[in-house]
């Protein structure tokens, strides 16, 4: 895709007249227009305020690549002659929440049953105030081992709303 068809594309994405980008970036109508029919390109400080604008990297306005643009550079960072990525595009940082999450929640599982198979093959009753605990909870108890199996599921609770609040937020985003 041409820098005016990638232009012309975020610009209608976000629901922007010609006239009402040319008002956000301070110019004539007339320049948006010649930039999306390729008749002229923007220089370097338009650009920058086009990618920081629409959230896309440079190489994304000048290529327009297809397919999900994982981040845009900082204008400071790039003055101060530092390129990092730090901004992620909203869709490309809920992807990552989920896939965090569900991270999270797998090793949350894994562990919560290791401490499954391992009640289970080393039995231990508990009493604890006169009350007897057998099985999971005992296993727990009489091996002092309440903490980490409560991160565990605290990890495990974690993973399951960062995914579900990740996946509500892109479904919005995506509308």
């Amino acid at each position: 895709m041409a820098f005016g068809e990638t232009l012309t594309h975020l610009r209608k994405t976000k629901g922007l007249s010609q006239e009402q980008l040319a008002e956000e970036l301070g110019l004539a109508r007339q320049t948006i227009s010649k930039w999306e029919l390729n008749q002229s390109k923007p220089d370097f400080d338009y650009l920058l305020q086009l990618s920081d604008y629409f959230g896309v990297s440079i190489d994304y306005l000048i290529k327009g690549e297809q397919g999900d643009e994982p981040f845009c550079f900082d204008k400071t960072n790039l003055n101060s002659g530092r390129h990092s990525r730090i901004k992620l595009n909203k869709a490309t940082a809920y992807k990552w929440c989920f896939c965090l999450g569900a991270v999270g929640m797998g090793i949350s599982l894994l562990g919560i049953i290791a401490f499954v198979i391992c009640s289970a093959i080393l039995p231990h009753t508990a009493i604890v105030n006169g009350r007897t605990f057998e099985g999971l909870l005992g296993f727990i108890i009489g091996r002092h081992k309440l903490w980490e199996f409560m991160g565990l599921v605290l990890l495990f609770i974690a993973g399951c709303v960062l995914s579900v609040y990740s996946i509500i937020k892109r479904m919005k985003t995506e509308q």
